[in-house]
């Protein structure tokens, strides 16, 4: 370092959202299969920062997981694969990890979509169920959850919270 530079801790690089505090992360992925891996990987690791047990770590590993396949398949579904955003919040807390999945199409992405209109409607309803059942499912890795889908837009928003035995 040049002598009398000056040193700024805790200031946020440019780029990065206001709200995000230093207890919150933020992962942003393209909607596709192959980077659930990472997002599996950035929970495991958030998950052993807030200091849950490895067993704790595996059922947030998997929720989260489950969580990122949904959102990709309803993109998917939407506008067709390679289309599409996963973002992931991580909030740590005193007593709790807190992971928000919530994928999302952009507006040219959402035209495009439109303009097809290719979806069989009974492939369409048995899709839906089993994300429905999926959901169901995820909730039983984790200490509470929440998730609202939007079909239109091929929004899906996923709230998990493990809590922190101590």
């Amino acid at each position: 370092m040049r002598e009398g530079a000056l040193v700024s801790l805790g200031t946020a690089p440019l780029g990065y959202a206001p709200d995000v505090t230093p207890t919150t992360s933020e992962l942003r992925l393209p909607a596709e299969g192959r980077y659930v891996l990472v997002a599996k990987r950035a929970a495991a690791g958030f998950a052993a920062v807030a200091g849950l047990d490895v067993e704790a770590l595996d059922d947030l590993v998997i929720a989260v997981s489950q969580a990122c396949e949904n959102a990709i398949s309803l993109t998917e579904r939407v506008a067709g694969p390679g289309n599409g955003q996963i973002r992931l919040v991580f909030t740590l807390a005193d007593n709790a990890i807190e992971v928000r999945v919530r994928s999302s199409l952009s507006r040219v992405e959402l035209e495009a979509a439109a303009a097809r209109q290719v979806v069989a409607v009974a492939r369409e309803a048995q899709a839906r169920e089993a994300e429905e059942m999926a959901m169901r499912i995820m909730g039983l890795f984790v200490d509470d959850f929440g998730y609202r889908m939007d079909e239109r837009t091929g929004g899906l928003r996923v709230r998990l919270t493990k809590y922190l035995v101590r």
